[in-house]
C-alpha cells in the first residue's frame, strides 16, 4: 500500500496555514508587548498556542500515515524531514511537498527572529538568546 501523497500535501498545507497564523500572531504579540498591554499579551499567547497545537496535530496525523509499515514510515520520514537544500523531488507530488516545506521553513525563520527580539527585550540578561548561548534551529 502506497502513501497517500495528496493527503500528505493537504496536511503539510494545513500546517503551513497554522504557521502563517503563528507568524501573524507573533507580530501582533510584539506590538502588544511594546504597548505594555498585559491582557492582550495573554490573549495573543493563548491564540498562538492554539495554532501550535493545530500544527502539531497535522504532524501527528502525518506520522500516523506511516504506522504499520516500515517502508511507508521511512518514505514518509524522507519526505517530511529530509534536508531541503538537497531535496529535488522526483514526482510532481514530491516537488509540491518540498515547496510547502520550504515556504513553512521561511515563515518559521521569521517567527524565530521575532521571538528572539521579544525574548531579549523581556528577559534581558536571562534571555535564551543571550550572546554565547546555543540557539537551536526550529
Amino acid at each position: 500500500m502506497e502513501l497517500d501523497m495528496e493527503r500528505i500535501m493537504i496536511l503539510l498545507q494545513r500546517k503551513y496555514g497554522a504557521i502563517q497564523e503563528i507568524h501573524r500572531l507573533t507580530k501582533e504579540l510584539e506590538e502588544v508587548v511594546n504597548r505594555n498591554d498585559g491582557i492582550s499579551v495573554a490573549m495573543v499567547l493563548q491564540l498562538r498556542g492554539d495554532e501550535m497545537v493545530r500544527a502539531e496535530q497535522c504532524m501527528e496525523e502525518l506520522w500516523q500515515m506511516g504506522e504499520g509499515s516500515r517502508e511507508k514510515y521511512e518514505r514518509l520520514r524522507v519526505l517530511v524531514t529530509c534536508n531541503l537544500d538537497q531535496a529535488v523531488g522526483a514526482t510532481r507530488e514530491e516537488k509540491k511537498i518540498y515547496e510547502i516545506r520550504r515556504k513553512t521553513k521561511a515563515v518559521l525563520d521569521q517567527v524565530q527572529k521575532i521571538d528572539q527580539r521579544l525574548n531579549r527585550r523581556l528577559a534581558g540578561d536571562k534571555s535564551f538568546y543571550k550572546e554565547g548561548k546555543l540557539v537551536s534551529h526550529i
